[in-house]
């Protein structure tokens, strides 16, 4: 038995040499796919050689003889450092995930194929400007000339995607149009409408959205039946983004010249959104924030003048109920009679299964989108069909077009001419340039409506039609140079209330730029370095306005709830990651949502529960007929529910672990940024290599923006918040400070894979100014 025992010991020990060696060998072999910083290449298309000077922390300076040039350097740039992230920006946007990871996100694919953005994507590319055309096809040349240069292996994702494929000139356009979609949600928003006034009514949305812009909604048309199936099928898209922008101009600065502040919310990603570059050529320069897979500065600056975006939330979607023929299921009416659908197949490859070809319906308002998995289409047995119109899909996309000229606008003329183009989605674009002038606009194409507000779905069949045009251009929300000095947004809304156009029923909490225009205005004279400070600020006005009301009348004792108040009552509302008051207020915000619209939404409210602030506080001060519990026949106060929600708050913060002493609960121990490689990330063992993991402050309505998930499965860790911050000194644009999420690498095994991540963390920035010592490599592309 004993020799028994000793061989097996000797087996088992052999197996986990072998597994020990294939690792380190596949470790060591996965190092090859690591790009060449140092030396020369030889590439085709370049006029002249391209010089490429990294940092220390392997950000790029490139020097070239002209724009394209240059573009290409990026292109280059962008697959050595970020190829799988191009990859899958590709394969999401030309719905062929199913190739990659399955069935398993064959609905996905089938949405991206409704909404067809490849063949858009095509054919905007066709009508673009040649100077546009040639950008992207220098880009493009830069990408697969590093397909064609390096040598040794892929990035580990390519191990399960296989080889990557040739860059082409319309790939390009995709970003825009995922992006576009990522920021304009409001065809979910028409659905969870109808959802909730199916269950308490339309007058209930001024309760449940108390910074609603119109009336009471109605369901144009009459009743269009219970949409609920229709929300459940339709797949929910991320988070929405969020940003901060403010431009202080020069009277109010220590310089005397602008100071502009721009940091972009979106889900937390690892490799991050933005990668830094910095563009030299004979003719100017541009620095900032690219995004792998296009040719431009999305955010930055050109030497002489420097811009940020945040999003309006403008509403440019339209949900259309379609109404099928009776007699002909492939026609749908209209006030003209029936007409066909125009049709079109599609073919998806899936892995591990066979492949699947589909035909895909559209209607004179846009794609049918209830068609994109089979529970929507037996949905769709009642005999009507939803159809998307959205004015981003109205008319060809110029956006590209506007985002180059706005690279090298220089005076206020050519930022206005540049977002003219701008088709979507409606962003408030803030510029300041070094004459002193600051400014926004809010370019896009947003929809007049007939007849209703865009908050529900609407009937077609006897709509001649939707909109009556577009908001005209010169109409569209901006200012230049206004007397106060000042021009603020995070997401609030972006016209006063004597506007004369609809833009949407509803807009962010004005929390964060209440925030902001408190501290900018309270300062004699502004500096970057107070911008870059106040991107970081964890004060809570949220907290400041709505604790008073949370606590009011509750007792201050030695129970644990009565503990909990005293804690909050002696709070500065400051959302720091060691203090327990946040994770107080979090647990008590979730409770008391649930234990105020819980019982009156039913089933709806999983399609509106989130932190809401705003609701609750306009519950507590004006609707209290919210607080009693319909299921008991007494009618309950608030006060009632105010303690109820306490109690069992602090019972779920128990469930999840946070069960130390109250006074030692600490907000950071749940409330952390979790970065890491969505694949190597998550080996048991291994995964801790390849992530980054730390406390964070703030919440998801300070500043410094950090939303906590509302997920039962990753509960309180932030998931959203600013992927880049950058801040601009009109008075010296090369001191202009950036810094992004993680690093410039998406390969985890570079050393720039997370590099970034204590400078996010901790208020570091980087300046993008050439390393002359070009620390981080010296590369140069010569030309064949």
């Amino acid at each position: 038995m004993r020799k028994v025992l000793k061989w097996v010991g000797r087996g088992l020990a052999g197996l986990v040499l072998l597994l020990v060696l294939g690792l380190v060998g596949g470790w060591i072999w996965l190092q090859g796919s690591l790009p060449k910083t140092d030396g020369e290449i030889v590439v085709g298309s370049p006029e002249a050689p391209v010089e490429i000077l990294r940092d220390a922390a392997g950000v790029p300076t490139i020097r070239a003889e002209s724009w394209n040039d240059a573009f290409f350097a990026l292109g280059y740039l962008h697959a050595q450092d970020r190829l799988a992230q191009m990859e899958m920006l590709r394969r999401i946007a030309t719905g062929r995930l199913s190739e990659v990871a399955g069935s398993m996100t064959l609905d996905f694919d089938r949405l991206m194929r409704a909404l067809d953005l490849a063949g858009r994507a095509r054919d905007d590319a066709a009508e673009l400007g040649p100077e546009v055309r040639s950008a992207l096809e220098a880009y493009s040349d830069g990408v697969n000339s590093f397909l064609e240069t390096h040598e040794g292996p892929w990035p580990p994702e390519f191990l399960i995607a296989g080889s990557p494929e040739r860059w082409q000139p319309w790939h390009s356009l995709l970003w825009g149009k995922l992006m576009a979609l990522r920021l304009s949600g409001n065809w979910r928003e028409e659905l969870d409408n109808a959802r909730l006034i199916a269950a308490v009514g339309p007058e209930a949305l001024d309760d449940l959205f108390p910074n609603k812009m119109t009336e009471a909604a109605t369901i144009p048309g009459g009743d269009i039946g219970d949409l609920s199936s229709y929300l459940e099928v339709l797949p929910r898209e991320a988070t929405l983004g969020a940003s901060n922008v403010w431009a202080v101009a020069g009277n109010r600065t220590v310089s005397g010249k602008p100071v502009l502040a721009n940091d972009p919310h979106l889900g937390l990603q690892v490799p991050a959104t933005w990668y830094l570059a910095r563009l030299e050529t004979p003719e100017g320069v541009l620095a900032g924030a690219t995004s792998p897979g296009i040719p431009l500065m999305v955010l930055g600056h050109n030497g002489q003048a420097a811009w940020g975006f945040t999003t309006t939330h403008s509403d440019t979607q339209d949900l259309v109920i379609e109404t099928l023929d009776p007699g002909d299921p492939t026609r749908y009416l209209t006030p003209e009679g029936p007409v066909p659908f125009e049709t079109r197949e599609e073919t998806f490859r899936v892995r591990f299964g066979d492949d699947v070809t589909e035909t895909f319906r559209a209607t004179r308002h846009g794609p049918v989108i209830s068609d994109v998995n089979e529970q929507a289409s037996d949905a769709a047995e009642d005999g009507r069909v939803l159809a998307l119109a959205w004015s981003y899909l109205a008319a060809p996309d110029s956006s590209p077009e506007a985002l180059y000229r706005l690279n090298f606008a220089r005076s206020w003329e050519d930022f206005t001419e540049a977002m003219r183009l701008w088709t979507g989605p409606q962003q408030n674009v803030f510029w300041a340039n070094g004459e002193g002038t600051t400014g926004f606009y809010a370019p896009a194409l947003v929809p007049v409506r007939e007849g209703f507000d865009g908050s529900l779905p609407v009937e077609g069949a006897e709509r001649e039609r939707l909109w009556s045009g577009m908001i005209p251009f010169e109409s569209l929300p901006h200012a230049v140079d206004p007397t106060e000095g000042l021009l603020i947004n995070a997401n609030n809304r972006v016209a006063g209330p004597d506007y004369p156009h609809l833009l949407a029923t509803r807009f962010q909490p004005t929390y964060r730029a209440r925030r902001i225009a408190e501290v900018l205005e309270s300062e004699p004279r502004h500096t970057p370095q107070a911008s870059w400070d106040l991107q970081r600020d964890a004060h809570s006005l949220m907290a400041r306005e709505l604790v008073p009301l949370l606590i009011e009348g509750l007792p201050a004792d030695e129970t644990p709830a009565g503990q909990a108040v005293a804690l909050l009552a002696d709070w500065d509302f400051h959302m720091a990651p060691d203090r327990p008051q946040p994770l107080l207020l979090y647990a008590w915000l979730r409770a008391l949502n649930q234990k105020i619209f819980a019982d009156e939404l039913g089933d709806a409210y999983w399609g509106y529960a989130y932190w809401n602030a705003t609701g609750v506080s306009h519950v507590l001060t004006n609707a209290p007929r919210w607080c009693d519990h319909t299921a008991t026949p007494e009618v309950e106060d608030c006060q009632w529910a105010r303690a109820e929600a306490l109690t069992e708050a602090l019972e779920w913060l128990e469930g999840i672990g946070a069960d130390a002493p109250m006074a030692e609960l600490a907000w950071g121990d749940w409330h952390v940024a979790r970065l890491q490689h969505m694949l190597l990330g998550r080996v048991p063992l291994l995964g801790g290599a390849y992530q980054a993991r730390f406390p964070v402050a703030g919440g998801n309505y300070t500043v410094k923006r950090a939303t906590p998930a509302w997920e039962e499965a990753t509960p309180l860790r932030m998931v959203h918040g600013a992927g880049l911050r950058a801040v601009y000194d009109l008075a010296d644009l090369d001191a202009s400070r950036f810094v992004i999420t993680a690093g410039q690498s998406g390969n985890p095994f570079s050393p720039h894979f997370l590099d970034f991540a204590p400078r996010w963390r901790d208020g570091g920035y980087a300046t993008l100014v050439a390393d002359e010592q070009a620390e981080g490599g010296r590369l140069v592309l010569r030309p064949r």
